[in-house]
């Protein structure tokens, strides 16, 4: 049976290096400190300077696949920790409006100009969902429900990911000329960008380069509503694009329910009066830093995984449609959080 150490070694390493990096930075000289650099961040770069050799080296693959998985769902599961079901319950009545008007925005911005752009039905269909929704988990829900084909469901996943990435890294920078409240910040990136993993890069990076807090907690529970719409979209979506025969049920995605039961225990502890008490404020500390090392573990592996070529086959017009639907979804949230504010 193949084993993940090795893979897992290799982002452990490069999330390792990555912290140590951006702490360095931190207490450099000069304009050190200034620079737009985190620990995700940097293990982004370091992940995509590592690609080529990922390839070369498929023994990694066990352990890649596991820091994309369990690890990020488990680091995700963390955030429960910051949050008490009060907090939750609060931030997701503001994003729920927030988060159907991304979605919509996304698929019909998507479908439209797939259609225009007369982009292969099965291809649009995952890049709508993939865009729309949730990156890669919603396009794997749904590829097979649709039998899209394997060149299909590599482009769809590519062109998420690279769009998923240039927002992570540019998001952090951009948004807060023009939204000013971390929160607000926070609602955007987890409505307007793909995976739950490049969400929560780009809410930790924003906090750490701006010595903010709350981007994380507001831009985990939006995306965390954002996954759950999977358990409607993609049904119906197989349904319209190859018949009701051939629907799939998708599953309630378990690390929410994760995330839920460790903000309750946040909120049980918070409600017997030991919220304050020394050993329980270590042990928080403790899980919010295992939750940033594993997001930067799993970030270091999605980055590995994008292949630029993947998107030649198919052309050059679906991922211009996934593009500007990425940039509708931005000015729609954006749009929406600044007129709440305003």
């Amino acid at each position: 049976m193949p084993t993940p150490w090795p893979g897992l070694m290799v982002v452990a390493a490069i999330a390792g290096v990555g912290w140590a990096a951006a702490a360095l930075l931190q207490r450099g000289p000069g304009p050190l400190p200034s620079l737009p650099a985190s620990p995700m961040v940097l293990a982004i770069m370091l992940g995509l300077g590592l690609a080529d050799q990922a390839r070369q080296k498929p023994h990694w693959n066990p352990g890649l696949d596991l820091a994309r998985g369990l690890l990020l769902k488990t680091a995700v599961a963390l955030i429960g920790l910051r949050l008490s079901l009060g907090e939750v319950w609060l931030l997701g009545g503001q994003a729920l409006p927030l988060v159907v008007i991304a979605i919509a925005v996304g698929l019909a911005v998507s479908l439209g100009l797939y259609r225009l752009l007369a982009t292969p039905v099965r291809l649009a269909g995952l890049l709508a969902v993939g865009t729309a929704i949730c990156g890669a988990s919603a396009i794997a829900a749904l590829a097979p429900a649709i039998r899209a084909s394997h060149a299909e469901t590599c482009y769809a996943i590519a062109c998420i990911a690279l769009f998923g990435l240039v927002a992570t890294l540019a998001y952090p920078l951009l948004l807060p000329l023009w939204l000013s409240d971390p929160a607000q910040v926070g609602l955007v990136i987890g409505s307007a960008i793909h995976d739950t993993a490049q969400v929560t890069a780009a809410a930790s990076a924003h906090e750490q380069i701006w010595t903010l807090s709350g981007t994380l907690d507001a831009a985990t529970v939006t995306k965390l509503l954002r996954n759950s719409a999977m358990i409607v979209v993609i049904p119906v979506a197989a349904w319209l694009i190859v018949g009701r025969q051939r629907g799939q049920r998708v599953p309630f995605p378990r690390f929410i329910l994760a995330f839920l039961a460790l903000a309750g225990l946040r909120s049980l502890i918070d409600a017997l009066g030991a919220g304050d008490a020394a050993l329980w404020r270590i042990a928080l500390q403790a899980a919010d830093e295992l939750s940033q090392f594993l997001f930067a573990m799993a970030m270091a592996a999605l980055a590995m995984a994008i292949r630029p070529r993947d998107l030649k086959p198919l052309g050059w017009r679906p991922a211009l449609g996934a593009g500007v639907a990425a940039v509708a979804m931005l000015a729609a949230s954006g749009g929406w959080v600044a007129q709440r504010v305003g």
